[in-house]
């Protein structure tokens, strides 16, 4: 009996322990403090691979950078519902489309970005900003 309620009294703070520890890095999780949102820059290249999964889609794209060598850059965008509001679908970006992106570059200099606006090879915009659809 007493043993029973030494864990029942013990568990709470533990249970809130973990509560705690688990919310702060689901935050971390979904930060976006990686890339430096007070810059923007607009790359071009070929789609290379897209994963469309929760939390996030990723975009693989090969950027031929100054020296013209191809660079794979890792571009990361919302979730899968807010980018559905702004036009994507499953089928929006391809492996082998050449597209334009305008993303915020990842702070260390890493070839990446958070995707900000997409600009299909048909001319068509998705993202914010002026092209975008609206919201």
């Amino acid at each position: 009996m007493l043993v029973k309620r030494v864990i029942q009294i013990a568990g709470i703070p533990v249970l809130l322990s973990g509560v705690l520890l688990s919310s702060t890095a689901a935050s971390a999780h979904h930060s976006f403090a990686m890339f430096d949102s007070n810059k923007s820059i607009t790359v071009e290249g070929t789609v290379k691979n897209v994963a469309y999964a929760n939390p996030h889609v990723w975009v693989d794209m090969v950027v031929m950078n100054d020296k013209n060598q191809a660079v794979t850059w890792g571009m990361e965008g919302g979730n899968l519902g807010g980018l559905y509001r702004m036009g994507w679908t499953k089928d929006t970006i391809r492996i082998g489309d050449k597209i334009k992106m305008e993303v915020h570059p990842i702070k260390d200099g890493t070839p990446g970005g958070q995707i900000m606006r997409v600009t299909l090879a048909d001319g068509r915009v998705l993202g914010r900003g002026p092209g975008a659809p609206q919201q």
